[in-house]
């Protein structure tokens, strides 16, 4: 698909980092790769990594990106990605943010080529993906719940997402209530995602996650 070109061109442009440290709800400026889920299903994507001094490259790192956001809308017939922002760093050197909007979890799936779900449990069936998983209380280590016990919760968003070695937190519209052994709080919205052994294994891409909120 389509989208998976962007991986490929992150990667090209990029050497891949050590993620920077420090990030949460309250933080408004951006310092570590994380998602955020809206409440009306979007998803904004901020990758923060290493990339050179040259203003040209960063130009062309642009243009190549909105080529592929432009390849996707127009199949689509919809403004569904889009290039919020590109700039070097100016705390970091060396460091670039690229900010990347998506209408949907569907639009980032379709695009990146990597599994991101948000919705009802029925929804994420319906959707196919399988919740045969135990979930581990955010409050309570000791409470954990499984497929019968997901399904029969009312009023409750589950997010599904495939890791790779970019993604370090991801910021949801409602609080953490369960998740996935090996995720971490870092707020009542906020959760630090598994990630690799090593920082430079760029291809590692790990096991589905799941977050259950409400």
């Amino acid at each position: 698909m389509q989208g998976k070109k962007l991986g490929v061109i992150l990667a090209v442009c990029f050497a891949l980092c050590p993620l920077l440290s420090g990030c949460g709800e309250e933080v408004e400026t951006v310092q570590i790769t994380s998602l955020q889920i809206g409440k009306d299903g979007s998803v904004t994507s901020d990758i923060v990594e290493e990339f050179g001094k040259e203003n040209y490259a960063l130009e062309s790192l642009e243009a190549m990106i909105l080529e592929e956001a432009g390849r996707y809308n127009a199949a689509g017939g919809a403004e569904a990605v889009s290039l919020s922002n590109i700039t070097m760093s100016e705390a970091e050197e060396g460091k670039v943010l690229v900010t990347m909007r998506y209408a949907s979890c569907d639009d980032y799936m379709h695009f990146n080529g990597v599994e991101l779900f948000y919705g009802t449990p029925a929804e994420a069936e319906a959707a196919g993906f399988k919740l045969n998983v135990e979930l581990i209380g955010a409050s309570d280590a000791g409470s954990r719940i499984g497929q019968a016990q997901i399904l029969d919760m009312k009023n409750v968003h589950i997010l599904i997402i495939r890791q790779s070695a970019q993604v370090s937190q991801v910021v949801l519209p409602e609080k953490i209530l369960y998740m996935s052994e090996g995720v971490q709080l870092a707020g009542s919205r906020t959760a630090t995602m598994p990630g690799p052994g090593e920082d430079a294994d760029i291809t590692w891409t790990g096991e589905l996650t799941y977050i259950l909120t409400k």
